[in-house]
């Protein structure tokens, strides 16, 4: 009997073991997968890349394509397009700094395209908060192209973009010229800037919000 106990103590001992090796193993497997996410770069449309064909409306109901970002009827001279989105804390970090460069470009000689999407489902049916950040950035009801759109949605899909915020700069033959999580991050071509747009403090570019 005693022999029998000492057996079934042993092999309790050893099944603990092993649980706790097997945790140990999944923890590092866990840490490790998610070490090698944060230090992946963001896959999105490679500068130098000619920027796809789509096709999309803006909420003016105007058509928006790859004419409208090689600047086509404006001489054509490039575009500056934004992905935001008002439930994006890393947007709101790069509020006045993105709000400060699309003062300087809106009404310059390139085009200004601004998309807003949620990263989340808004549950309020009259949700806002997409009208409310285009006057936070100055660009409603301004020459500014302004696209809606779902996660995911054509413009999205289209600049493969992966992270919010996103910025792109795009060429008058519509190839990426620049692209960025932060805004402070793109060159700045010689633009017409309307004046002031309010007082306006620099940030530190936030960490982009993965989309999806």
């Amino acid at each position: 009997m005693p022999t029998i106990v000492a057996a079934i103590a042993v092999l309790t001992a050893l099944v603990l073991l092993n649980l706790l090796l097997t945790f140990g193993v999944i923890r590092r497997l866990r840490e490790h997968s998610e070490q090698l996410a944060a230090n992946a770069p963001t896959r999105t449309i490679p500068v130098g890349a000619t920027v796809p064909e789509f096709s999309a409306t803006s909420e003016r109901g105007d058509a928006v394509s790859t004419a409208t970002l090689r600047g086509d009827g404006r001489g054509g001279t490039g575009a500056l397009v934004a992905f935001m989105a008002p439930d994006c804390p890393a947007c709101a970090e790069q509020l006045p700094a993105v709000r400060e460069r699309l003062a300087t470009a809106v009404g310059g000689p390139t085009a200004v395209l601004v998309v807003f999407t949620r990263l989340r489902a808004a549950t309020d049916p009259g949700d806002k908060s997409a009208a409310e950040l285009a006057e936070a950035l100055g660009v409603a009801g301004g020459p500014a192209v302004i696209v809606h759109e779902p996660l995911d949605g054509t413009l999205q899909t289209t600049f493969q973009v992966a992270a919010f915020p996103a910025f792109y700069l795009v060429d008058p033959d519509g190839k990426v010229a620049a692209a960025s999580n932060g805004i402070t991050d793109l060159p700045v071509p010689p633009q017409r800037s309307l004046g002031p747009v309010g007082p306006i403090s620099t940030v530190r570019a936030a960490d982009p919000v993965a989309a999806g």
